[in-house]
């Protein structure tokens, strides 16, 4: 376009980007079925492809907006987060790599991918060399034999480690042993499915979907897919009714994996309402009656297998039942301890929501937005003793016609339609005039942050602008249960669920009147009242006595929740007060904190609350300070502690042990060499925590002697910097055994190379230096290889890539083959 306009260069720049996006959202992941179309279709190469989304999960075959949180929620919860980071690494690399050659195909490929024996096979492993996955492979294709895939394999990636994530709330237990249910499924390949775009699932689905209202119709058509596809993996088809034993084998594996009889239960339930509906709101009983009527038998059938399973899954509960027993039931008290070790925080984050720190909320970090979310969540679940139902399905509408007691002006009244009872029972609970004022700033400061948040995709529909509670995605809420489990690892409380907390108060109450015990039964919403009969403007007193039999089973006092309306809340008070010391004394790395009398001209009576708040920001800026300094490179206890002593701090002193515990590799990798302490490792060449060792098959290489953390600098590449040119003459003047040692890498423009070949460095007698002795490996490596300039000098520092053992080889990509930098050996000269 060399004789075209700026504006229309800058037009196919933009189209070009664009289509970038749709290609990275949704030309990534193809349908077997769709192929076999494909390919069947008069002109297969005319055909265009079809579309899905992101960065692509290799495990579930899925993609995600954000493949970490994914991991970490679903396919590898129990994995360490280095193994997630590797696998993001790796899916990050798919996606340059798609970018790169995935998306120009040349005519004669296609022309002989559709002339091969295989053309279905063949096209396959053309998409996955270049990033895309196939999914819905069946065990034996129409045309060919075709591995089947299934939707979640067992291999997870090896290494563990124990780096936290930095992320709040995602908590995986890495001390999980053995192999996992949804493994398990996997590797006994309960998990392939058929496509859910064959037309007996889709017209299953859309009859869920709006005829039925199910929010949970995936799931549920799912189910019937893995069904249809055990029973025949080359097609799916209403034929399995003909197959009595077959079938009643399928439900019988499902209970050797490890699924409760529930679950089990569930699936005989899809597999009984899929047949329902296509007997009775399709054709088929005017198309073919001789299956119409197999099918009827076969829902008799079904039923006869339910009597059975029903008795096992009464057992199971009795059992679960029994195991509670033995555990004990907690105390109302034990039930709020996560409420009351969060809360100093929340009311932290609260008070900057309300003194008008934050413009909607725009100024609090993801985990502040998180807390304050998780912690309301608690509160209903908790305190108020509700299903989980009730947040996950709590409307907007329903929280503007909160309702406020006639009598008792400050509580007011929520009320929840829908929820696990919601075929006869309005949920309701009570919040006090605080709790109310809380809810109100979610409601206006923080979920317009969260909504915000949303990626909008062809199938988002209204219905999460409506729900009350948002996640960090933009998403409604889909499992507070999870969310509240979180919460109690944040905070190191013992978990308590839904069903402990309503077992709990439901004890409680065992010494209560025959009327307190109805007024707290119905709020648990336990009683069999109408919906008319449960929420009536004169009912809302019952709510709210209900709620204050419960207050008093746990213990808080009258003060704490007034029953009428207070001009500001103590925490506020607080705030206000702190907020008025900063702007006389601020708080400063090196400053001094006000004495008594300052702070009691400033603060009153808060002034202890102040002094303690103003040290604990001094100190958190102090250890902030301290990982700054040692951001690249874990450094030992006695240097942070000899550190720490230079700054003249007198007291408030961070904990040497402490900063070295929690220390990892911060800022910017592109801002590694500002680090005084790597510039005085580059140059005495003194780095810790490396030892040179004989390998077997190998020779000579470097062990770690402590363990590394991805993003790490373990060492560099020390030599003397000379031309390409003097490099290549080096190397062909030298022995064979020694022309290996030469770094040649790309200094922008110019070529260069580091000539490390000599035994010990010329600048450094008597030394040998690492970086020279660290081998090759381009399928194990656990370092790579990074440019700097210091002082118009190149220096090549390695970066861990993952997290590194003790013991551990330390390898490299030698890059024989890159046109950026290559350690070559002679051979290859």
């Amino acid at each position: 376009m060399k004789n075209s306009s700026e504006a229309d260069i800058l037009a196919v720049v933009e189209s070009a980007k664009r289509a970038a996006s749709n290609l990275m959202r949704t030309g990534r992941v193809w349908e077997y079925s769709l192929l076999s179309r494909i390919m069947k279709s008069p002109d297969p190469i005319g055909r265009q492809p079809r579309s899905r989304n992101f960065l692509l999960c290799p495990i579930c075959k899925k993609t995600h907006w954000s493949l970490p949180v994914h991991l970490r929620r679903s396919c590898m919860r129990t994995s360490s987060e280095a193994d997630i980071l590797a696998v993001v690494e790796s899916a990050k690399r798919v996606v340059s790599n798609l970018l790169r050659t995935g998306r120009v195909w040349e005519y004669s490929l296609l022309s002989r991918i559709m002339q091969s024996p295989d053309t279905i096979g063949r096209m396959i492993e053309e998409l996955e060399s270049r990033g895309n996955a196939v999914v819905g492979i069946p065990t034996e294709a129409p045309t060919a034999a075709v591995p089947a895939v299934p939707d979640v394999p067992v291999e997870a990636p090896a290494e563990s480690s124990s780096e936290s994530s930095g992320e709040l709330y995602q908590c995986p237990d890495t001390t999980k042993q053995g192999t996992s249910l949804r493994e398990r499924m996997a590797s006994l390949g309960y998990y392939k499915k058929h496509s859910l775009d064959h037309d007996l699932l889709v017209s299953f689905a859309k009859f869920l979907q709006f005829d039925m209202s199910n929010e949970n119709f995936k799931q549920e058509v799912e189910n019937v897919a893995r069904f249809l596809y055990f029973m025949d993996p080359q097609q799916a088809s209403l034929l399995f009714v003909r197959q009595h034993e077959k079938s009643r084998e399928y439900f019988l594996k499902l209970s050797e994996a490890g699924l409760s009889k529930q679950t089990v239960q569930n699936y005989i339930k899809s597999v009984k309402r899929f047949l329902k509906f296509h007997t009775g709101s399709t054709d088929l009983c005017f198309t073919d009656r001789v299956l119409h009527e197999d099918c009827k038998n076969y829902i008799s059938f079904l039923d006869n297998i339910q009597t059975a399973t029903s008795k096992q899954v009464s057992k199971e509960t009795t059992r679960k039942r029994f195991d509670t027993f033995q555990e004990g039931v907690l105390s109302s008290t034990q039930v709020t301890a996560v409420l009351a070790a969060a809360k100093k925080d929340f009311l932290a984050v609260i008070g900057k929501l309300h003194a008008g720190e934050c413009s909607p909320g725009h100024q609090l970090t993801l985990t502040e937005l998180q807390l304050v979310l998780y912690y309301l969540e608690a509160i209903v679940i908790l305190e108020h003793a509700q299903r989980p139902g009730v947040v996950e399905h709590m409307t907007v509408t329903e929280w503007i016609s909160r309702r406020r007691d006639d009598t008792r002006p400050g509580f007011v009244v929520v009320a929840v339609k829908e929820h696990k009872t919601a075929a006869t029972q309005v949920a309701t609970f009570v919040l006090t005039q605080e709790q109310e004022m809380w809810f109100d700033l979610y409601f206006s400061e923080v979920r317009p942050v969260m909504l915000g948040k949303k990626r909008k995709r062809v199938e988002d529909d209204d219905e999460t602008d409506e729900r009350f509670f948002i996640s960090s995605t933009g998403k409604a809420i889909y499992n507070a249960s999870n969310d509240l489990e979180r919460l109690h690892k944040k905070y190191q409380v013992p978990k308590v669920t839904s069903q402990m907390a309503r077992r709990a108060y439901k004890t409680a109450t065992k010494e209560l009147s025959d009327v307190q015990k109805t007024k707290v039964a119905g709020y648990l919403t336990h009683s069999t009242a109408t919906a008319e009969k449960h929420y009536r403007m004169k009912e809302r007193g019952s709510a709210v006595d209900a709620f204050l039999i419960l207050r008093n089973l746990r213990g808080d006092s009258d003060s704490d929740q007034s029953d009428t309306p207070r001009g500001s809340s103590a925490y506020l008070t607080d705030q206000a007060a702190y907020d008025k010391l900063l702007r006389s004394y601020p708080v400063t790395l090196d400053g001094v904190p006000p004495n008594r009398s300052q702070r009691k001209s400033l603060a009153g009576e808060y002034e202890r609350y102040c002094y303690d708040r103003w040290r604990s920001e001094q100190l958190e800026r102090r250890v902030q300070h301290v990982l700054e300094h040692f951001a690249r490179r874990l450094p030992s206890e006695s240097r942070v502690k000899a550190w720490i002593m230079k700054q003249g701090w007198s007291a408030n002193l961070p904990d040497a042990a402490s900063i070295v515990q929690q220390w990892k590799p911060s800022g910017g990798i592109d801002v590694a060499m500002d680090s005084v302490v790597l510039q005085k490792f580059c140059r005495t060449q003194r780095w810790k925590g490396l030892a040179v060792a004989d390998i077997e098959g190998k020779g000579r290489g470097v062990l770690v002697t402590r363990p590394f953390a991805l993003g790490e600098v373990v060492c560099d590449y020390h030599g003397k910097v000379v031309s390409r040119q003097e490099g290549l003459a080096t190397h062909t003047a030298t022995a064979e055994k020694e022309s290996g040692y030469m770094f040649f890498y790309n200094s922008g423009q110019v070529a260069r190379c580091i000539d490390a070949h000599e035994e010990e460095c010329p600048c450094h007698p008597g030394m040998c230096t690492f970086g020279r002795l660290i081998n090759h490996s381009s399928k194990k490596a656990n370092l790579r290889p990074r440019l700097y300039s210091v002082d118009g000098k190149d220096v090549i520092l390695f970066i861990a890539i993952r997290n590194i053992k003790v013991q551990e080889e330390l390898l490299f990509d030698y890059g024989v083959n890159r046109k950026s930098f290559a350690v070559v050996p002679a051979a290859k000269i």
